[in-house]
């Protein structure tokens, strides 16, 4: 009778580690073909656009600060005043400290073309929210009440974005915290039945099969742990 609940507990965790690594496989595999195309794509734009190999990720501090810039830019811009003047104005009041812009607004104080100017920071940038800011303050160089439009909306896509960056650090944090939940229970469960139960404890030290239980399931707890850890660890910024 033990042979058969033995054969048939192996069996059914047999089915249960196969249909569970049925799905990390699949998901580490969909998730590496993914990660492969995207880098044959950000190598095909960096060979096209020199100024796409310094890319990096900004913080929320950056984005939070390029938003303000836009819509002081674009109150400016409602004030009558010219975009060169524009964006003078609003680096010196919002005390922006992004390098790139700083050296945007100097030039225009020179006298300098907003289009050349759009067009030679676009090549001095480190982030592509820095790029979508100059191509932007480059598109609202053509005048009108378009241009204008096109500074709020973009301030108005910064601070969605920085939005979209909360939500997913707290769906992180709950995802975390679930895993830490997940994977200390059994072990806690584990401890006590070791402690209150003389079989399990004969089992567990005893037997091949109750030291093959313990090291799989140590083994299963400390891959899942570090898989979700890697999974939802942000690899480029926020």
């Amino acid at each position: 009778m033990r042979q058969i609940v033995a054969f048939v507990g192996a069996i059914s965790f047999g089915c249960l580690v196969a249909v569970f690594g049925f799905w990390f496989v699949r998901t580490w595999l969909t998730r590496n073909w993914v990660s492969f195309r995207l880098g044959q794509i950000n190598e095909v734009v960096s060979k096209r656009n020199v100024s796409d190999q310094k890319i990096i990720s900004s913080s929320i501090l950056q984005l939070e600060e390029l938003a303000q810039l836009l819509d002081t830019t674009a109150r400016h811009l409602r004030l009558g005043e010219s975009l060169a003047r524009a964006i003078q104005s609003a680096v010196a009041t919002t005390q922006c400290t992004d390098q790139v812009l700083q050296g945007f607004a100097r030039a225009c104080s020179a006298g300098e073309a907003v289009d050349d100017v759009a067009q030679r920071m676009l090549k001095n940038v480190t982030t592509n929210d820095q790029a979508f800011v100059i191509r932007t303050l480059e598109l609202s160089a053509t005048g009108g009440v378009g241009g204008v439009m096109a500074v709020e909306r973009a301030a108005v896509v910064i601070r969605q974005r920085i939005v979209h960056i909360h939500d997913r650090h707290a769906q992180a944090d709950q995802a975390l915290l679930s895993t830490r939940i997940l994977s200390w229970t059994p072990l806690g469960v584990a401890v006590w039945l070791v402690i209150t139960s003389g079989p399990v404890r004969h089992y567990l030290f005893l037997s091949r099969s109750g030291w093959l239980c313990l090291l799989l399931g140590i083994g299963f707890n400390f891959a899942g742990r570090r898989w979700m850890a890697a999974i939802i660890s942000p690899r480029v910024a926020k």
